[in-house]
């Protein structure tokens, strides 16, 4: 399929609320993923990130404590036609044995999966959280970590232009953060 950030029947299964479209779209802006990048999917879920981070050309590796998640990660692959390593285990550890990353999406796993991944310094990291209180929290483990951090609240509600109803709903923090130019 064209594009990005594509619908959820382009992957045959039922997204998250995590893993909407909207929040994908502006996950992957700020990720900014590119060929010759590392991308680390940390709580990957369905997949459907890590499939179309790879889609940019990027390399990723996928990492899910669960295997029902690795699996529907490979199929996504599989279904867009790009290759990605999906790694099982529980984050923060499981991270210990990856390469370097030059992005991070962050998909669950708490505040010290955060920390994790900041104290590997990859160029930007996107998360969301589902409550202002689990933002700042991320937010602040982010700036302590040397990193500058934007959040902003998304809403999106897909609606059936048939008839005008709800289809989706999502509202989240999305919380992104760069490392400043110049530091390691």
């Amino acid at each position: 399929a064209r594009g990005w950030a594509l619908p959820a029947e382009e992957y045959g299964i039922d997204l998250d609320e995590s893993e909407s479209t909207w929040l994908r779209a502006a996950q992957l802006a700020r990720l900014g993923a590119r060929t010759g990048d590392l991308v680390w999917d940390i709580g990957c879920g369905t997949g459907a990130v890590a499939a179309e981070a790879a889609g940019f050309g990027a390399a990723v590796i996928a990492v899910d404590s669960e295997p029902g998640a690795c699996a529907s990660t490979a199929a996504a692959a599989r279904r867009a036609g790009v290759q990605l390593q999906v790694v099982e285990g529980t984050a923060p550890h499981v991270l210990e044995r990856l390469p370097e990353p030059d992005v991070v999406r962050i998909g669950g796993g708490g505040i010290d999966v955060v920390v994790a991944c900041a104290d590997r310094r990859p160029e930007r990291i996107v998360t969301h959280a589902a409550t202002r209180d689990e933002a700042e929290a991320v937010s602040t483990a982010l700036t302590e970590g040397g990193y500058q951090v934007e959040c902003t609240l998304l809403q999106s509600v897909d609606l059936d232009t048939a008839d005008w109803s709800e289809r989706e709903r999502a509202v989240v923090f999305l919380v992104a953060a760069r490392r400043p130019d110049g530091t390691s």
